[in-house]
C-alpha cells in the first residue's frame, strides 16, 4: 500500500466523524490564511510608515486603520480557529481511537482458527493497540498543524510571487532544497524503520509467550534463559533503531540550520535589492516573516512525514489483518436457524486445507436426532475436521452437510452456531468470574440455572469451596482451578446453551478416574434426545455411543457400534486391544 493511499485510509477512518473533520479542516484553512495573511499587513504598514518618513510627513490614521483593522481581523480569525481546533480535534481523535479498536476487536474476532493459529496473540494485541495509537497521533497531528502546514508550502507559498518576485523565488528555491533534503531523510529512515517493527513485533511475541507460560519457565528454571533471549531481541531492535535515529537527528539539525540560513538569504538578498530600488522596507521585513513562518512549517510537515513514515510499517500490518476476510461468512439473505431438531446429514463432504492433501474426502453419514455418534481415529485422521466443518469453522470444498434437511450454509453462522455447544479439550476459561464464564452459555441465565448446571456437571463440591461461589475469579484461562474442574465448568457453559446439537471433543480427558465416571453418568443423562458428537481417544467413554465411525485419512473406515466393531475384529478392534493392553480378549477387557 503506497504511503499517500495508506495516509488517505487513515483519514477515511474516521468514518461518522468526517464531517467533524471536515470542519476541522476549513478552520486549518483559515488559519493558514490568517498567519499567511499577517506578515504581508505588517510590511503594508512598515512601507506605509517608511514612506511618510521619507516625505516628510506622519501617516493619519485613516490610512493606517484599514491595515491595523485587517490585521488585528486576521488575528481573531486565528484565536477562533485556533480554540475550535484545541477544543475538537483531540476528542474525535480520542473518540476515533477507541472505535478503530472496538471494529479490529470485532473484526479479529470473526476470524477463521487458521489465522489465530498462524499468528501469535501477542502480536495480535500488539497490532490493534500500535495501529490505532499510530492512527490517533496523525488524526490529531494533521488537524492541530499539519493541515496548517500543508496549505501554506503548496497553497500559500506560490502567492510570495505577487509581491515581490525575486524575494520570493529565493524563498520558493531554499524551501524546494530543503524539503528535497528532507525527503532523501525521510525515504532513508522509512526503509529502515520497516526492519525496527519486525523486531518490535518479535519482542511482543517472545514476551507475552513467556508470561503466558510462566509455570513451566519456573518448572524448569528457565528465568535466565528467557531473559537472554529476551535481551538478544532487544539488542537487535536497538542495533536496527540506532540508524533511524541518527537520521532524524541529521533532519533536525538541517532543519535549525535552513530557519538561520534561509533568514539571511532572504535578508541580505532583499538589502540588495532595496539599495537598487528594486523591494521595500516593508518587502523585506514582510518576506523575513515568511521565511520564518515557511521554514517553521516545512519542519512541521517534515515531523508529519517523519510521524507518517514511522507509523507506516504499523498501520500496514494493522490494515493487513483488518482486509484478511474470514473464510466463513454469512451468504446475502441467510436465514434465521431458529430452533433446530437436530438431525444431521453429512453428504460426500470433502475438505482441504492447503488444497492438496484432503482432510476429509467424501464422507456420508446420518445422525438421528437424539442420537450419539463417537469419532474414532489416529491422530490427523479428520475428527476435529468433521466436527469443525459442522459448526461452519470453515466451509467444505465440495458436498454439503445438512441440518434437519437443510444445507447449513443457508442459515446465519450466528443462529447456526446458536444450536451447537462445544465443549473443547482445552476448557478455554476466561479471566473472569465464574458466573461471567457461565454466562458465555447464556447470559440470561439465573443462579438457579447455573447452579442446575453445575451440579449435572459435578461441579458444585469445588464450586462449594470457593469463598466467593460464583463471584470467584477463575485467573488467566482458569489456572486457580485444577484441570478437572476447569473442565467440568466448561461443560456446565455447554449445559446452559441447551442446544439440540451437542460437541464433546475430548470433554473428560482432564478428569480424574473417580470424576470422570461420575460426569459420564450426568453426560448420560444430558445427552438424552439431544444430537451428541463425541471425540474420544480414551474408547471406554464411548462405550454407549448409537454408532462410532473409525476414520483414518479423512475416510470411514469402519462403522458400528461398540460391540459390532470389537466384533469386526479390524481397526477397531486393534485400537482397543492396544489401549487396555489386554492380553485377555478384548470383549473382556471393555465389560
Amino acid at each position: 500500500m503506497s504511503l499517500p493511499r495508506l495516509y488517505l485510509r487513515v483519514l477515511l477512518q474516521l468514518g461518522p466523524e468526517l464531517r467533524l473533520g471536515a470542519l476541522l479542516v476549513l478552520a486549518n484553512l483559515a488559519l493558514a490564511v490568517a498567519m499567511f495573511a499577517e506578515p504581508y499587513l505588517f510590511g503594508r504598514i512598515i512601507n506605509l510608515l517608511t514612506g511618510s518618513q521619507i516625505a516628510g510627513s506622519k501617516p493619519t490614521l485613516e490610512s493606517l486603520l484599514p491595515l491595523i483593522a485587517m490585521w488585528l481581523g486576521f488575528g481573531l480569525v486565528t484565536i477562533l480557529g485556533g480554540v475550535t481546533v484545541a477544543l475538537h480535534a483531540d476528542r474525535l481523535a480520542h473518540r476515533q481511537r477507541l472505535n478503530v479498536m472496538s471494529h479490529y476487536f470485532e473484526h479479529v474476532l470473526t476470524l477463521p482458527l487458521s489465522f489465530h493459529s498462524a499468528t501469535h496473540s501477542g502480536r495480535t494485541l500488539k497490532v490493534m493497540l500500535d495501529g490505532a495509537s499510530g492512527m490517533f497521533w496523525l488524526w490529531l497531528g494533521f488537524l492541530r498543524d499539519h493541515c496548517t502546514a500543508l496549505v501554506s508550502l503548496l497553497f500559500l507559498l506560490p502567492f510570495t510571487l505577487l509581491i515581490n518576485w525575486r524575494l520570493a523565488l529565493l524563498l520558493v528555491f531554499l524551501v524546494a532544497i530543503f524539503a528535497v533534503l528532507m525527503g532523501i531523510v525521510v525515504n532513508r529512515a522509512a526503509s529502515l524503520q520497516e526492519r525496527v517493527e519486525e523486531f518490535n513485533s518479535e519482542l511482543a511475541e517472545h514476551t507475552s509467550d513467556a508470561i503466558g507460560n510462566i509455570p513451566v519457565i519456573q518448572s524448569f528454571t528457565r528465568v535466565q534463559a528467557e531473559l537472554s533471549q529476551l535481551r538478544l531481541v532487544i539488542d537487535r531492535l536497538l542495533t536496527a533503531q540506532l540508524p533511524v535515529l541518527s537520521w532524524w537527528a541529521l533532519a533536525s539539525v538541517a532543519t535549525r540550520a535552513s530557519s538561520t540560513l534561509t533568514v539571511t538569504a532572504i535578508f541580505l538578498l532583499g538589502t540588495w535589492l532595496h539599495l537598487d530600488d528594486k523591494a521595500s522596507v516593508g518587502d523585506i521585513v514582510t518576506f523575513m516573516g515568511y521565511a520564518t513562518l515557511l521554514i517553521g512549517k516545512l519542519e512541521a510537515a517534515v515531523g508529519f512525514v517523519n510521524q507518517l513514515f514511522m507509523q507506516a510499517p504499523k498501520l500496514r500490518e494493522f490494515f493487513k489483518i483488518l482486509d484478511t476476510m474470514p473464510q466463513v461468512q454469512d451468504r446475502p439473505h441467510a436465514a434465521d436457524a431458529g430452533q433446530l431438531n437436530g438431525e444431521v446429514t453429512f453428504d460426500n463432504v470433502s475438505f482441504s486445507y492447503d488444497g492438496k492433501r484432503p482432510a476429509i474426502a467424501d464422507l456420508s453419514f446420518t445422525v438421528a436426532k437424539g442420537k450419539t455418534i463417537a469419532l474414532v481415529g489416529s491422530t490427523g485422521s479428520g475428527k476435529s475436521t468433521t466436527l469443525g466443518l459442522l459448526h461452519r469453522a470453515f466451509d467444505p470444498q465440495s458436498g454439503q452437510i445438512l441440518i434437519d434437511g437443510h444445507d447449513i450454509r443457508e442459515f446465519s453462522l450466528q443462529s447456526l452456531r446458536r444450536n451447537i455447544a462445544v465443549v473443547f479439550q482445552e476448557p478455554m476459561l476466561f479471566a473472569r468470574t465464574i458466573r461471567e464464564n457461565l454466562e458465555v452459555g447464556r447470559a440470561d441465565a439465573t443462579d438457579a440455572e447455573m447452579m442446575d448446571a453445575l451440579e449435572r456437571a459435578q461441579a458444585l463440591e469445588f464450586i462449594g469451596r470457593q469463598a466467593d461461589g460464583l463471584n470467584t475469579v477463575v485467573g488467566e484461562r482458569g489456572r486457580s482451578l485444577s484441570g478437572g474442574e476447569r473442565q467440568r465448568l466448561s461443560i456446565a457453559r455447554a449445559l446452559l446453551k441447551n442446544p439440540p446439537i451437542l460437541i464433546l471433543d475430548e470433554a473428560t480427558s482432564a478428569l480424574d478416574a473417580s470424576t470422570e465416571q461420575k460426569l459420564q453418568k450426568a453426560l448420560e443423562e444430558v445427552m438424552k434426545n439431544r444430537t451428541t458428537f463425541v471425540i474420544a481417544h480414551r474408547l471406554a467413554t464411548i462405550r454407549n455411543a448409537d454408532q462410532i465411525l473409525v476414520l483414518d485419512k479423512g475416510r470411514i473406515v469402519e462403522s458400528g457400534t461398540f460391540d459390532e466393531l470389537v466384533a469386526l475384529n479390524g481397526r477397531f478392534a486393534a485400537l482397543a486391544q492396544a489401549q487396555f493392553m489386554a492380553t485377555a480378549p478384548v470383549e473382556a477387557a471393555v465389560k
